[in-house]
Formats: structure tokens, sequence, C-alpha cells
């Protein structure tokens, strides 16, 4: 399965053949041989839906379709951990966020995961520890159209006080238990940074 968030709805690539085991979950169904990746894309831009799966015999080919519509742009963050279990969170625009940001010059995702988290929210030392997932999302900009796709990481610290960026336009940088995660966290964030997040503490 292949996913990417457009307007922070997902677009789910899929096996036409896996269909009677599928979790629609209030997404609409499409399937490539009605529908062109173009016909999708326009459909989940402009309509008020909660989500595309797009089913096809070869959704890896349908992504690389949907891919190649796009500038690739390459970032990374960290779900961060500290020593009382409490997960680092920043809230900037309007919404509570992970620290992550864009790889610099032959950057390795690695090392653009630490940098941001140090940049973003003051925290000197940091351990790396493993890697989580892969996220994408699309957005526009100076009339291209990106999807960054951005690598995280899971990250321990030892260090409490945080200091938001401010002129990465960060307000606050704060640390939530799993409890504050799901009851303030989760009512305003990206439907992908929630996905990290699930991930993360399902295998905690």
């Amino acid at each position: 399965m292949h996913k990417a968030f457009i307007n922070n709805k997902p677009l789910i690539f899929e096996d036409v053949y896996r269909v009677d085991s599928l979790n629609v979950g209030g997404n609409l169904v499409l399937s490539d041989s009605e529908f062109t990746i173009d016909d999708v894309v326009k459909r989940i831009e402009s309509e008020k839906l909660t989500g595309i799966i797009y089913l096809s015999a070869n959704p890896d080919q349908a992504w690389t379709a949907f891919t190649g519509r796009y500038v690739l742009m390459e970032a990374a963050g960290g779900v961060v951990k500290n020593d009382k279990g409490e997960i680092l969170t920043i809230y900037r625009k309007k919404h509570w966020d992970l620290p992550k940001g864009k790889l610099e010059y032959r950057e390795s995702p690695e090392n653009a995961a630490v940098r941001e988290v140090q940049e973003e929210c003051g925290i000197k030392k940091i351990e790396l520890n493993n890697f989580l997932m892969k996220t994408f999302h699309t957005y526009s900009e100076k009339n291209k159209f990106i999807l960054k796709k951005t690598h995280w990481y899971t990250m321990t610290t030892s260090d409490e006080k945080l200091i938001p960026q401010r002129e990465e336009d960060i307000e606050k940088a704060e640390w939530m238990n799993k409890e504050m995660v799901y009851s303030t966290f989760f009512k305003k964030t990206y439907l992908s940074i929630a996905d990290v997040l699930d991930k993360y503490y399902s295998q905690t």
C-alpha cells in the first residue's frame, strides 16, 4: 500500500485483488479502470471527501504515475521521548506538529532529523534510535507542485528545557504524555502526523 495526503486527505493506493478485505473507513473507492490519476487528484483537491482509495492491478505502477506529477522534496523529523516517557510536540500555524524540516544538500535523513529537532526546539543532547516510517503530502510553492517525503525517526533525550524557534513560526514547544497527545494534540493536527504517532504508539 502507498499513501499520500492531499489537502490533509489521504489518497491510498491499493491492490484491486484485495478489495474484499479493505477497510474503507468512509473513503471513496475508485478504480484505475475508470479513473486516471489526474481524475483522482482533481476530485480529492476539489470535492468534500474524507479521502480516496485508488484500486489498481498494479498499485506500484499507479504510485509511480502519481509521484511523477510532482517535484520531490525530502524532509526528516523525529518522535522524541524524554525520561518521563513524554513526547516532544510543537505548535505552529494553528496546528500541533512534530519537529521536522527539509534536508540540506547531501545531508542524510538521519542527520537532518536530529538537526531539525535541535534547531526547532533548542535541544542539544539527542540520541537517534530507530527509523519509524515515511509520510508523503503535497503542496504548491512558486507555481510548482511539490510532493514532500518525510523520513521519521524515534529519538530520546534527557534535556527538559525547550526553546521554540520563533523564526520558523513555532509558537510553543511542549512535552505531552500519551493522554495529552490523544486528548489535545490529535484534535488539531495533520492526518499525516497522526499516522506517525499512531505508528509510534503501536510499537511501544
